[in-house]
């Protein structure tokens, strides 16, 4: 009787384990204040700063949770072709979605900081499963963005730490320069964002989906 009320709690533990519900976490920050001198020529766009943190997050959560799509086009001079890239979300994270919870939040002189998360559902767990296949490859990259841009530069930071992610990957898998690339990225958890001599610097891991290399057409 002893062993099977043992057993008994055994399965429920692995079936209360196996049933909660998965988190994705990530650190997010935004300064409190626009860059001194800026007060001259003041954003009329700027959001206050709960409202900024809160569209931060879901930018980040959304490339955790759905990921992006991209375009690459890496630069030619023989060509005079500017190197471009272009980060699109699968699936927008909306504001008042109840599975998205701004945890911690802590005004920090002269920073504002949280912990984002988001409550898996069913459907974006079926799309992280898609993503955990082995074909898909880890890459890692670092981008800057420029303080004075505010939120704006935090995006910058983040899109060029992909772009980055996404150029070394392809440099590895391509021995002649593509016309363009065009895929999809995942961002997996731990993010960094910090500041260095008055920009802002992120570095990510991601898991990259390449979908189609264009090579340049011969005549």
């Amino acid at each position: 009787m002893r062993k099977l009320l043992i057993l008994l709690l055994t399965l429920c533990s692995v079936f209360v384990f196996s049933e909660a519900p998965r988190v994705l976490r990530a650190p997010v920050w935004i300064y409190l204040e626009e860059v001194p001198g800026s007060f001259e020529n003041p954003n009329p766009e700027q959001l206050p700063p709960i409202e900024e943190i809160n569209e931060i997050a879901r930018f980040i959560l959304s490339g955790m949770v759905g990921g992006w799509n991209f375009s690459y086009v890496p630069g030619d001079r023989k060509r005079n072709i500017q190197e471009d890239f272009v980060l699109e979300t699968v699936q927008d994270i909306q504001r008042n979605d109840p599975q998205l919870i701004i945890d911690s939040l802590k005004p920090a002189y002269p920073k504002l900081t949280c912990w984002a998360q988001f409550t898996i559902d069913e459907a974006a767990a079926r799309r992280l499963d898609y993503w955990d296949s082995i074909r898909f490859r880890p890459a890692k990259g670092r981008g800057i963005g420029e303080r004075v841009q505010e939120s704006n530069g935090i995006r910058d930071a983040y899109t060029n730490a992909v772009l980055h992610a996404v150029r070394s990957l392809a440099r590895r898998l391509e021995k002649n320069k593509p016309k363009e690339i065009r895929g999809e990225v995942l961002l997996r958890e731990g993010p960094r964002l910090f500041a260095n001599a008055g920009q802002f610097v992120a570095e990510v891991q991601v898991l990259v989906n390449i979908r189609e290399i264009i090579p340049y057409t011969l005549y």
